[in-house]
């Protein structure tokens, strides 16, 4: 069983169309890019679909059974792929935060894919894993994941400002084998994300061993190579990986 990252970065995806700033370049030079953050959870040739904001979804996971997609938020870039998804010969669960409008026309032609609104904490089962919905703090109705398989557990909070204190005790009552949290701003600013510091934060609130940044944008990631600023918690590198032992 694995954990695995498709795109780590924030909607402007890296390298930025026709940017030159450092981080850019970089990714120019070592031939590799990254996209909206969005990741599976791989098992028996079987997926569990965290966000499906990246275009190609539906390429790139073709020949595997999709046994379902747990929605943070209705945001274009963690919702796109999904306008070529519900083309799929397979019905697909689709489970999100409340949202009326949702994204586009996915609600008026489902097509494949049965959206099902998720309940804060109300645990949902797939098969013998666990994925519990935990309200964040963002621009729209969004929740993260909480998954817990048979031998480990892990956080998904992507698309965060904040968590709510009832929310953040509950988290904490957890021991987490990996926690990855939205962190796409540079500090000291605010707005509908977290920066890297208010993430780190969070993180060490949660007293583990394995938390990593995500969301991430060029213009952050270069202002930390420039100023070369020693972080506490690394950001996830594109399609990153991890085993669920």
């Amino acid at each position: 069983m694995k954990f695995k990252f498709l795109g780590t970065s924030d909607s402007a995806g890296i390298p930025v169309h026709n940017c030159h700033c450092r981080s850019c370049e970089e990714y120019r030079t070592k031939k590799i890019s990254n996209l909206a953050t969005n990741a599976v959870l791989e098992y028996d040739n079987k997926v569990i679909l965290f966000d499906a904001g990246i275009e190609d979804i539906s390429t790139i996971l073709d020949g595997k059974k999709i046994k379902a997609i747990c929605l943070t938020h209705f945001h274009p870039d963690h919702v796109l792929g999904l306008l070529r998804l519900r083309y799929s010969q397979d019905n697909i669960n689709c489970y999100h935060p409340k949202d009326n409008l949702g994204f586009s026309d996915l609600f008026k032609h489902k097509k494949s894919i049965n959206y099902i609104e998720n309940s804060a904490l109300k645990t949902i089962i797939i098969e013998n894993i666990k994925i519990t919905p935990i309200p964040l703090k963002h621009s729209k109705n969004t929740t993260g994941y909480i998954i817990e398989t048979p031998s480990s557990s892990i956080a998904y909070l992507t698309d965060c400002a904040g968590i709510e204190d009832k929310y953040l005790k509950i988290l904490q009552t957890y021991h987490f084998d990996y926690v990855f949290i939205d962190a796409c701003f540079i500090p000291p600013k605010k707005g509908n994300h977290l920066n890297f510091e208010s993430a780190s934060d969070l993180l060490d609130m949660l007293q583990l061993q394995n938390g990593y940044l995500m969301h991430q944008g060029h213009d952050t990631l270069t202002h930390i190579m420039e100023n070369k600023i020693q972080l506490k918690y690394q950001y996830l590198e594109p399609k990153q990986q991890f085993s669920l032992s």
